[in-house]
C-alpha cells in the first residue's frame, strides 16, 4: 500500500532519516522498532506531510504522491505521539468533534460511534470528561476518534508509551481487530517484546534501517544461536576481562542481571574463555535479535 524509496530528512545538519526505503504489506500489522531518536516519528510525519523530506519518494499502491499528499490523509488515520484530546469535553463529545473534523455524517456518526465505543470498553464512560480519563483510556479514545472516518491506513507513533502493561495488551488487541477488518497499521514503538505483535518489523537504528523483514521470516532466519551463561565470579569483571583480552568478540556478549548472553556465529566455546557454572541454550527473543543486527551493523560502519 505504502511504499518509501530513499526517504531522507536532516534538522540543524543532523540526520534524522538517512536513506530509508521499505514497503508496508497492505492488511498488516508493520511495526517500526527502536530507541529514542531512531526517526520513527519524522518518518511518519514526512509520510502524511506534516514534515518536508530533503529526498525521496513516497508512493501510494505505486502511484508516486509527490507533493500531493491528500492522496495519503484522505485514506489514512494518524495518531501522532501526543495526541490533544480535548480534557473538559466528555469522551461523546470529543468523538463528536473529531468527526466533524474529519467530515463524517451525522447517519455515520452514531452507528461509527457506538461499535468504536463498544469495541475499545469506553462505553460505561461516554460522559467521562478526557481529562478524568487514565493514560490507557485516553489512548484508546484517541484511537476512536482517527477510526470515525474509517480510514483504510492507520498510523499509530508510539500509541503505548507511559501506558500501564495491561492497557497495551488491551490496545494492541484493538490493533489485532483492526487488523482483522482489512486494515492496514503502521504502529512505531520502543518497546520489543510489543513489536513481538507485528507480521512484519523494520529495525531503526540513528535513522537508518538495520533489518527489516516478516517477523516470522526474521526469526526462522536467526544467523545465530543464544545461550544464557552464569560465569564464575561478578559478571561485570567477566564481560570488562572479555572486552580487554578479546575485542574481536564483544559484540557476541552482553549482560542480563547476573548472567552473560552469548550471541554464538561460530564454533567458540565459551569455556575456553572463563570459568563458566552453567550455560544453557535458549531461544533467541526479539530484543536478542535486534542486538544481534544493531552490533552487526554498528561494526559494518566502523569497518568502512
Amino acid at each position: 500500500m505504502i511504499r518509501l524509496e530513499g526517504l531522507s530528512k536532516s534538522f540543524d545538519g543532523i540526520c534524522a532519516v538517512d536513506q530509508v526505503s521499505c514497503t508496508i504489506p497492505q492488511g498488516q500489522i508493520t511495526i517500526l522498532a527502536g530507541a529514542d531518536g531512531a526517526g520513527k516519528s519524522t518518518i511518519f510525519k514526512m509520510i502524511v506531510g506534516l514534515v518536508k523530506r530533503d529526498g525521496g519518494e513516497i508512493y501510494l499502491n505505486e502511484e508516486k504522491i509527490g507533493s500531493k499528499f491528500e492522496k495519503i490523509t484522505g485514506v489514512t488515520g494518524y495518531m501522532p505521539e501526543k495526541f490533544s484530546l480535548y480534557p473538559d469535553l466528555s469522551v461523546a463529545e470529543n468523538m463528536n468533534f473529531f468527526a466533524d473534523i474529519h467530515g463524517v455524517s451525522r447517519s455515520q456518526r452514531e452507528q461509527r460511534k457506538q461499535e468504536l465505543l463498544e469495541k475499545t470498553d469506553m462505553l460505561p464512560f461516554v460522559k467521562r470528561r478526557a481529562g478524568a480519563l487514565s493514560g490507557g483510556m485516553k489512548q484508546k479514545l484517541a484511537l476512536s476518534t482517527i477510526l470515525l472516518a474509517a480510514p483504510e491506513l492507520i498510523i499509530l507513533d508510539e500509541p503505548t508509551t507511559g501506558v500501564d502493561p495491561l492497557s497495551r495488551i488491551e490496545f494492541f488487541n484493538i490493533i489485532k481487530y483492526l487488523k482483522s477488518q482489512g486494515k492496514t497499521i503502521l504502529v512505531s514503538t520502543p518497546y520489543l517484546d510489543e513489536a513481538e505483535q507485528g507480521d512484519h518489523i523494520i529495525f531503526l537504528k540513528n535513522g537508518a534501517i538495520i533489518k527489516q523483514a516478516p517477523m516470522a521470516e526474521l526469526k526462522r532466519n536467526f544467523p545465530a544461536r543464544l545461550f544464557t551463561i552464569l560465569p564464575e565470579g561478578n559478571v561485570f569483571d567477566v564481560m570488562n576481562t572479555l572486552e580487554e583480552k578479546h575485542p574481536d568478540l564483544r559484540h557476541n556478549f552482553y549482560v542480563r542481571g547476573k548472567h552473560l548472553k552469548y550471541l554464538q556465529t561460530g564454533d567458540l566455546d565459551p569455556a575456553q574463555l572463563f570459568p563458566i557454572i552453567r550455560m544453557e541454550e535458549e531461544k533467541a527473543g526479539l530484543e536478542d535479535i535486534y542486538i544481534y543486527y544493531e552490533r552487526h551493523a554498528r561494526a559494518q560502519h566502523a569497518g568502512e
